[in-house]
């Protein structure tokens, strides 16, 4: 059974090979196969600056994942799941969905009914699982670094 761990810069070496386990994703997402300590940080910083809340994904003794959101992004309003990553050895086995069960608990607990999602548009991989997990298209836009995504929305039973 998973259970999330709230990020601390004790754990930055633990997310780091969980970030730099996917090669792919980083590749299409920052342009580089692997992230330093000072990309990351820098990343965590400016997310934490926005109000965002991250966790480690633990199941067991074992850090599977890294989960943030936030619960109202300034620019729509909206809270959002802004990063929800599987370790490339991990995914394929249900961790994303147990992830995103107990996220939907969290929302549930705060009384959100509704959030979104930015995924790159070349993540195919990515669209196909939130497809599955009854996200819909909202719309297109352009990040600040020109990358391409498409947003998402997931409506949660009242």
């Amino acid at each position: 059974m998973i259970h999330f761990v709230k990020s601390t810069v004790d754990l930055i070496q633990i997310e780091l090979d969980i970030i730099n386990s996917d090669k792919y994703f980083n590749r299409i997402s920052k342009d580089k196969d692997e992230w330093t300590s000072i990309d990351l940080t820098a990343e965590i910083n400016e997310s934490l600056n926005m109000g965002a809340e991250r966790f480690l994904i633990k199941d067991d003794d074992t850090y599977v994942g890294i989960i943030e959101f936030l619960m109202m992004n300034p620019n729509d309003g909206f809270t959002w799941l802004g990063l929800l990553t599987i370790k490339k050895e991990y995914q394929h086995k249900g961790y994303g969905k147990q992830a995103l069960h107990a996220f939907y608990k969290i929302m549930s607990d705060r009384e959100v009914n509704v959030f979104r999602i930015g995924v790159l548009s070349m993540n195919e991989p990515a669209h196909k699982f939130w497809r599955k997990q009854g996200f819909k298209e909202v719309r297109k836009t352009t990040m600040k670094d020109n990358k391409e995504i498409m947003i998402y929305e997931k409506c949660l039973e009242p």
